[in-house]
C-alpha cells in the first residue's frame, strides 16, 4: 500500500513539474510576442520574419505674395520625428494651384534625394489632390504636368497623396509664412532654427 502511495505521489509531482515548465514556456512566449509588437523588430506570430517598413511623410504648403511664390515643407518619419524641411520661393507669377504643385515637386525632390522608398504626401489644397487623383482624364496643362509628376513617383516602392485640414498642416504653413517674411530659401535637417524648433515643439504638445 505504501509503495502504491509513493508511486502516486511521484506521478503527481512529475505532473506538477511538467505543467510548471509548460506555464513558464507560455509566459516566455507571450512576453516575446508582446515585445515583438512593441518594438516592431519582427513578428514572432507570423511564419516568416517581416521587418517593419520605414515610411516618411511630407506635409507641404504654398502661398502667393505679389509676383512671387513661397512654399514650405516638413518631413517626418513614421513615429512623427522631424527629419528636416525646406522653405523657398520662386520669382514667378502663377495661380495658387501651380504654386502648390511647385511645393509638391519640391517635396518629391527632397524624398528622392534622401533615397526614401515609402512616401506619403499631405496637403490642405483639396483641388490639387483631386487633380492628381484624376490626372489621367485631365486634359489641361496642369493635368499634363500631373502626369509628369506621376512618372517621378514610380521610383518609390509606395506613394500616396492625400488631403488634410489646415489644422493638420500648420507647420508647413508656418514654414511657408517664414519664407515669405524672410524672403529666402533655406533647407534644414535636424539642426533647425530655434523659432522652428519652438513651433514644432508647441504643435507636438497640442
Amino acid at each position: 500500500m505504501a509503495r502504491v502511495l509513493d508511486n502516486m505521489v511521484i506521478s503527481d509531482l512529475i505532473t506538477i513539474l511538467w505543467n510548471g515548465v509548460e506555464d513558464n514556456d507560455k509566459v516566455t512566449w507571450d512576453r516575446a510576442a508582446a515585445l515583438s509588437k512593441d518594438f516592431w523588430i519582427f513578428n514572432l506570430l507570423e511564419d516568416t520574419m517581416v521587418l517593419k517598413k520605414a515610411e516618411e511623410k511630407i506635409n507641404f504648403d504654398a502661398t502667393i505674395h505679389g509676383k512671387k511664390v513661397y512654399y514650405g515643407l516638413i518631413a517626418r518619419n513614421s513615429d512623427g520625428f522631424v527629419l528636416g524641411g525646406l522653405m523657398g520661393n520662386v520669382d514667378k507669377e502663377m495661380q495658387i494651384e501651380w504654386a502648390e504643385m511647385q511645393a509638391m515637386e519640391e517635396s518629391i525632390r527632397v524624398a528622392r534625394s534622401n533615397n526614401w522608398s515609402y512616401l506619403k504626401l499631405e496637403s490642405d489644397c483639396a483641388s490639387l489632390v483631386n487633380r492628381f487623383n484624376k490626372r489621367d482624364s485631365d486634359l489641361t496643362m496642369l493635368g499634363h504636368l500631373m502626369r509628369e509628376i506621376q512618372r517621378q513617383i514610380q521610383f518609390f516602392s509606395y506613394f500616396s497623396f492625400s488631403w488634410v485640414p489646415r489644422c493638420c498642416n500648420k507647420i508647413a504653413y508656418f514654414l511657408c509664412s517664414w519664407a515669405k517674411t524672410n524672403d529666402c530659401t533655406k533647407d534644414f535637417k535636424m539642426d533647425y532654427l530655434l523659432e522652428i524648433h519652438e513651433f514644432v515643439s508647441n504643435d507636438a504638445i497640442k
